[in-house]
């Protein structure tokens, strides 16, 4: 992108996410590779810190010939609200000068809203259902749709979160539901008419229930990506059978695949982002983004047209989760994930720069 002489990395100064190893320990971990990776690519590069002072048109004039990327969670900041990051990184993406991460990936993407809009999809879960707050608020037979008297286990999700923080397996037990919540790993039982009244007291927004997927306990596909391009395939092992989640957080194992051998489900998997990029209207796809898929066991009728099937026989992928609003290059802080990292930084470098 020979028209920019810069690349200025965003971030907030008082955010929690930031790394000892990094100067002064001012930054996130990632930031300063990045930071490398663009200098190695022939342009200027530093990381900046943006407050609600700053605009795109003032940060514009102030850095002519530059590009911006973002590596800022979303949330609101004493110095920065959402709302006014969301505003300079549209108007960056006006002008021409945003190399990411786009606030519409972040919007439509990063919420777990994605499941209920590609469920009729071949990645899609049928049986998820879209769970407006004020229904939930008002208790009134809404759990029924969340998970019926006397039907099998259903999961309850908050649309955005992490590490398995506002997630719940929910399964019958007479009058009562047993909750396993996805961030602890803790069960308990609740009674029925208490399950949403808990579940505001964490969410207050509108949710999404699926059906819950039993192959969890033989682990989830984790697919990181730069724009259409995996760099990498992890399979995620849940600690023991009875976990329902895969997190790190949760012990869960972690094991990097090989692309070659697994290239029919690498290749699979690409054409889908293309096909998520229309079926979505989307102008791009992120420009560093994962995608969580769990397996579920094929129907007597066998793969259906779109549908991915998985590297075990007899099964097929499903979306369980996309992350794109600020998703960290590496999961660790060995000196092999630091190497692994800067690999991934000068790849993303080039991805966005082409």
């Amino acid at each position: 992108m020979g028209k920019f002489k810069r690349v200025l990395v965003l971030e907030v100064e008082e955010a929690k996410d930031k790394n000892a190893e990094t100067p002064g320990g001012k930054y996130r971990r990632d930031s300063p590779w990045l930071v490398e990776s663009f200098k190695k690519k022939g342009v200027e590069s530093d990381i900046l810190f943006i407050t609600g002072k700053d605009t795109a048109a003032s940060l514009k004039a102030k850095y002519p010939d530059t590009a911006f990327l973002g590596r800022v969670n979303p949330m609101d900041y004493p110095s920065i609200s959402l709302n006014h990051y969301v505003q300079i990184l549209n108007d960056f993406k006006k002008e021409g000068i945003l190399l990411g991460p786009e606030a519409d990936h972040m919007d439509r993407l990063g919420s777990k809203m994605i499941l209920y809009e590609l469920k009729d999809t071949g990645m899609g879960v049928k049986g998820t259902i879209l769970h407006s707050y004020d229904a939930m608020k008002k208790n009134d037979g809404e759990i029924d749709r969340i998970i019926p008297k006397g039907g099998p286990p259903r999961v309850l999700k908050m649309l955005r979160g992490s590490t398995g923080l506002g997630v719940w397996k929910l399964e019958n037990k007479d009058d009562h539901i047993l909750m396993t919540d996805a961030y602890n790993q803790t069960t308990k039982e609740i009674a029925r008419k208490d399950v949403i009244p808990e579940f505001l007291a964490l969410c207050q927004e509108d949710a999404i229930s699926m059906p819950f997927l039993p192959l969890i306990k033989d682990g989830e596909f984790r697919f990181l990506l730069s724009k259409h391009k995996i760099l990498e395939v992890v399979h995620k092992k849940p600690v023991d059978e009875s976990a329902f989640t895969a997190t790190l957080r949760s012990g869960a194992i972690y094991t990097t695949l090989d692309l070659n051998e697994h290239k029919s489900l690498v290749d699979t998997v690409v054409a889908w982002t293309h096909e998520l990029k229309t079926t979505c209207k989307l102008d791009d796809v992120p420009y560093w983004w994962s995608v969580d898929c769990i397996e579920e066991e094929l129907g007597p009728e066998g793969l259906q047209p779109g549908q991915i099937p998985s590297s075990k026989a007899g099964r097929r992928l499903v979306l369980s989760e996309i992350n794109c609003s600020c998703l960290g290059l590496v999961a660790d802080t060995s000196a092999e994930a630091k190497a692994k990292g800067l690999k991934f930084s000068d790849l993303i470098a080039d991805i966005v720069l082409s």
